[in-house]
């Protein structure tokens, strides 16, 4: 299959262990790492978690005239507006193919640490899916927002729940569409976390909204997750009528058909 994943990290990135060779064997397409940036990292004890580009590039120079350039650059950027100008001032004379916009925190914690199981899921949605429109807002120039759901994976969210938010997340999805980015379809948190459902909603918005480009990225830190449930993602892509997914080249978008994918 040339899979096509579009996050996913290496040991570039503290969390992960994996290598580049890995990643190459699963697929005879291209690849792309999207290694965090994340300043004052909650989940990394509050040190800054900053990719070392010269390292990063050097290393993907030296395996691309082994492997006919198969490899592509990508940064996952850990939005806060405290890091704005963090972000901004690190990313100038960098060039990748593709960066992707996270909200990781809120600058006190990671949405992801036991901290927030102890909050009411009203109080966590309220606040996250702000920062969430507040990071489109003051980061325009990214690709693709990542995992929208990153903020409620501890909770057991609806459907239904997601309604009384309908205004903001259809505020988040026109500012993806105004921005001209991608969607991203985060397959861990649709079928590791069960948010297949939440999905599904917010791509039935998104459409109405006028948008149309969807991006696959597993947000794997392994090969165990690498192109993680994309058979099934896809499919459901189908069952919208939508045939293709975007992917990103020097940040310029390109589609690709899902069949092309299958092969």
């Amino acid at each position: 299959m040339v899979m096509y994943d579009q996050h996913m990290h290496t040991y570039f990135s503290p969390d992960a262990s994996e290598t580049f060779e890995a990643y190459l064997k699963q697929t005879t397409g291209p690849i792309v790492t999207t290694e965090h940036l994340d300043f004052n990292d909650c989940y990394n004890g509050g040190q800054d978690t900053v990719l070392n580009y010269d390292d990063y590039s050097n290393r993907i120079d030296q395996l691309n005239t082994k492997y006919d350039n198969r490899i592509r650059k990508g940064i996952e950027i850990g939005y806060t507006k405290d890091s704005h100008q963090q972000i901004t001032d690190y990313l100038k004379g960098k060039k990748f193919d593709v960066q992707l916009l996270s909200v990781h925190q809120n600058g006190e914690y990671d949405f992801l640490q036991p901290v927030v199981k102890e909050k009411e899921a009203q109080d966590v949605m309220d606040e996250y899916f702000s920062l969430l429109l507040e990071a489109l807002e003051n980061f325009p120039t990214a690709n693709v927002l990542s995992h929208f759901d990153y903020g409620i994976r501890l909770f057991d969210v609806s459907v239904e729940d997601l309604q009384d938010y309908q205004e903001v997340l259809k505020a988040v999805l026109q500012k993806v569409i105004d921005n001209k980015m991608a969607f991203e379809l985060n397959t861990r948190s649709m079928y590791q976390y069960g948010n297949v459902a939440l999905y599904e909603q917010m791509i039935s918005w998104y459409l109405a909204l006028g948008g149309s480009s969807f991006s696959l990225g597993s947000d794997a830190h392994s090969i165990d997750y690498y192109g993680f449930y994309f058979g099934e993602t896809m499919t459901l892509l189908e069952k919208y009528n939508i045939s293709k997914v975007t992917v990103f080249e020097q940040q310029k978008q390109k589609e690709l058909t899902l069949d092309s994918l299958r092969k």
